[in-house]
C-alpha cells in the first residue's frame, strides 16, 4: 500500500524553515540490480528516510536457516533538544545534494547488499512478488507480499527486521482503510534509506517497536519539531506483522528508472514506482534461494514487473482522460480513472483487464480485475489498425500443477496447498463476467467500454457511456 511521503517544497523560506515546517508534505521515490558500490558510511547523528531478472536459484534445502540476528539495540538515539535537532539538520542539509534533501537523515549513494531477510523462514509460507493487482490497487503493484505462516496468532505475531543498516526516513501511521476510508486499527508505512539513493519499504506493520515508536512520536515525524529520522542496525527488530495482514515490501533505487512506461512524469504521485527493483540480486545466496524458493512466480523475471507500456499499442497502463493521470482527479490518489492491461503476475501468458470505474457487482472497491478469457489480439500487437475489438472476461483460477484438478480464486486455498506453480484455466468452471470493449484511436488515446454481464455475441458496438483514456 503506498502512502505519501514528504516533498520538501521551494519556495521563500530557507531549506531549514521548509524541512521543518509542520505544514509541509514531503513525497518519495526508488530499481534494479546493478554492481554494487561501497555506499558512504551513514554519520552516527544523522538518521534519515520493473525490473531487472535474478538468476534461477539451485535448490537447496527448505530448513536452510537465517544468518543469525545482531544483538538488537532496544533504546533510539538520546534526548536532545530542538536547538540541537536544528542544528543537526543544518548540519545534514549542509553534507548533501538537493536531491536527496527529502530523504532526511541519508548519506552515501549506490547499492548495498542486505544481511536479513524481511521476515524470518519459518515465519512466512509465501512471497508474491510485483505486479499484482486488485482492488484500489488497479495498476501493477511496486510492492511483494510476504504472507504469514499461521492465521491463528494475530495481529502481532511476527517480527520484522530491516535487512541492511539504514536511516527509517518516513514512519506514517494509517488509521483507515485506503479502498474505503472506514476506520480499522492502526499499521503503519514505513521507508529506510540505505544509502540516499538505495531504499528498502514495509508496510502493513501492525506496530513499530516501543522505542521507534518513542522518538517518531517526540515530533510526530517531523511535523512538530526538525526530523532527521531514526537509525536502525541491521537484522534489529523494526516492528510487527500478522494476520489478516501480509508484509509489504519492496526495494528502491533512484539511480535507476524503469523504461516500460512512455510517460514516467505521469506517476509523481508515487515517486518511488519508477524507480522499483529486483531486490533479490542484493541478498546473500543463502536467503535469496530460500526466497526465490516461496515466490509463486517461476519464471522471469522472476521478481515480476510492473511496466507494460508499449507505445501505440493497447498492453500497459492508461489514465482517463481530464483525471490527472495516477495522482487521480482529487489529487490524492484516487484510482477510478486508471486502467491497466497486463499479463498475470504469476503466469504471463495469461492477461489481466484491471479498470477503476466498473459499474457491475465486484468486490465494493469500484474497480473490477478479470482475465481476458481469451486475450487474441494480443494486446501487444493491438494498434490503431486494429480497429474494435472485444474481449470477454471472466475470474481467474489458479491450480496446482501437480494436482491439475485442483483450483482455487487464491494463490492458497485451504492451507494445505501452496502454489509454488500453477496453470491458468481457460475459465471453464464459471461463467463470462463481462466484455471489454477497446479501440485505440491514436497511439496514446484509447476509447473503452466494459459491458458487465454481457457475452461477445450481446455487444456490438460503443455506446455513450463509453470513455476516453491516454497515457
Amino acid at each position: 500500500m503506498a502512502a505519501l511521503l514528504l516533498l520538501v517544497a521551494c519556495g521563500g523560506t530557507s531549506e531549514l524553515d521548509t524541512m521543518i515546517s509542520p505544514d509541509i508534505e514531503v513525497t518519495v521515490v526508488p530499481t534494479a540490480p546493478a554492481p554494487t558500490p561501497t555506499p558512504t558510511p551513514t554519520p552516527a547523528p544523522t538518521p534519515t528516510p520493473a525490473q531487472l531478472r535474478a538468476p534461477m536459484p539451485t535448490p537447496i534445502s527448505p530448513t536452510a536457516t537465517l544468518p543469525p540476528a545482531p544483538t538488537i539495540i532496544t533504546a533510539g538515539p538520546s534526548e536532545v533538544s530542538e536547538t540541537e535537532l536544528q542544528l543537526q539538520l543544518r548540519q545534514w542539509l549542509d553534507s548533501v545534494p538537493e536531491e536527496y534533501r527529502r530523504f532526511p537523515g541519508c548519506s552515501g549513494t549506490g547499492t548495498v547488499e542486505f544481511e536479513h531477510s524481511p521476515m524470518r523462514f519459518e515465519d512466512f509460507s509465501n512471497l508474491t512478488t510485483y505486479g499484482l493487482v486488485g482492488g484500489g490497487h488497479v495498476t501493477p503493484i511496486d510492492h511483494m507480499f510476504f504472507d504469514p505462516k499461521d492465521e491463528g496468532l494475530g495481529r502481532n505475531a511476527y517480527e520484522v527486521r530491516a535487512i541492511q543498516d539504514g536511516v527509517i526516513y518516513d514512519l506514517q501511521p494509517r488509521d483507515f482503510f485506503v479502498e474505503t476510508g472506514a476506520a480499522q486499527e492502526r499499521e503503519w508505512r514505513m521507508d529506510i534509506a540505505h544509502t540516499c539513493t538505495f531504499h528498502s519499504y514495509f508496510d502493513l506493520l501492525s506496530s513499530v517497536e516501543p522505542w521507534i515508536f518513542a522518538e517518531w512520536e517526540k515530533t510526530a515525524g517531523g511535523e512538530t519539531a526538525p526530523w532527521i529520522g531514526i537509525p536502525i542496525k541491521s537484522g534489529q527488530v523494526v516492528g510487527r506483522i500478522g494476520i489478516p495482514q501480509s508484509l509489504d515490501f519492496a526495494v528502491y533505487d533512484y539511480e535507476k528508472e524503469l523504461t516500460g512506461f512512455v510517460f514516467p512524469e505521469h506517476y509523481d504521485q508515487e515517486p518511488w514506482k519508477i524507480h522499483t527493483v529486483d531486490p533479490f540480486p542484493y541478498f546473500p545466496t543463502e536467503i535469496r534461494e530460500v526466497l526465490l524458493q516461496r515466490t509463486l512466480r517461476k519464471v522471469e523475471p522472476l521478481a515480476g514487473k510492473i511496466d507494460y507500456d508499449i507505445d501505440g499499442k493497447l498492453s500497459g497502463n492508461w489514465f482517463q482522460q481530464g483525471t490527472n493521470w495516477y495522482a487521480g482527479a482529487d489529487g490524492r490518489g484516487d484510482w477510478s480513472g486508471h486502467l491497466s492491461i497486463a499479463p498475470e503476475h504469476i503466469d504471463p501468458t495469461q492477461w489481466i483487464f484491471s479498470i477503476g470505474d466498473w459499474s457491475g457487482d465486484h468486490d465494493g472497491s469500484g474497480t473490477a480485475q478479470y482475465l481476458m478469457v481469451n486475450a487474441d489480439p494480443n494486446p501487444q500487437d493491438v494498434g490503431v489498425e486494429s480497429g474494435l475489438v472485444k474481449y470477454e472476461l471472466g475470474y481467474v483460477w489458479y491450480c496446482s500443477v501437480d494436482e491439475p484438478d485442483r483450483c482455487g480464486h487464491a494463490f492458497t486455498w485451504d492451507g494445505s496447498v501452496q502454489l509454488h506453480a500453477r496453470q491458468m484455466t481457460e475459465n471453464v468452471h464459471e461463467p463470462i463476467s463481462g466484455v471489454a470493449l477497446v479501440q485505440l484511436l491514436e497511439d496514446r488515446l484509447l476509447k473503452v467500454e466494459a459491458f458487465p454481464g454481457k457475452k461477445a455475441s450481446e455487444v456490438e458496438g460503443f455506446t455513450p457511456a463509453a470513455k476516453l483514456y491516454e497515457r
